[in-house]
C-alpha cells in the first residue's frame, strides 16, 4: 500500500512541503504511480536558526524509470550553489539519509544551545 512517509520531524524544523510517499520505482516500477508520486518537489523543510533548507525531489525520466532521488542541502538560501547534494535510487535509502540529515541539524542546534 502506498502511503506518505512517516517522518518524525524535529521540533526545531519547519515543514514547508511533505509529499514524500513510500512508492519506490526501484522495487516496483509503475508508470502511473511514478507520475502520481514522483516529482522534484517531494519534501522541503528548514531549520530557520541555521538558515538551512532541506529539499528532496525525484529527477529523471518517468517512462524509462531512469532517475534518482536527490536531497539538496541549501545554506543561506543559496540555491545556485547547494552546500551538498545527496543522490539515492531507493526510497528506503533516501528516507534513512533524510532522517540522518534532520538528526544532524537538530543536534547541531542543540549542541550550540547547550554551550551557551
Amino acid at each position: 500500500m502506498i502511503e506518505i512517509q512517516n517522518i518524525n520531524f524535529p521540533k526545531d524544523c519547519t515543514i514547508i512541503n511533505h509529499d514524500f510517499y513510500n512508492y519506490d520505482p526501484l522495487e516496483s516500477f509503475n508508470k502511473t504511480n511514478s507520475l502520481k508520486y514522483l516529482n522534484e518537489d517531494l519534501l522541503q523543510c528548514s531549520f530557520p536558526k541555521d538558515d538551512v533548507i532541506i529539499d528532496l525531489g525525484w529527477y529523471g525520466d518517468m517512462a524509462s524509470n531512469k532517475g534518482e532521488f536527490r536531497i539538496y542541502i541549501i545554506l543561506n538560501e543559496n540555491w545556485e550553489i547547494p552546500f551538498n547534494i545527496i543522490y539515492s535510487k531507493s526510497v528506503e535509502e533516501t528516507t534513512i539519509l533524510l532522517l540522518k540529515i534532520l538528526d544532524y541539524y537538530t543536534r547541531k542546534i542543540t549542541d550550540v544551545n547547550n554551550e551557551i
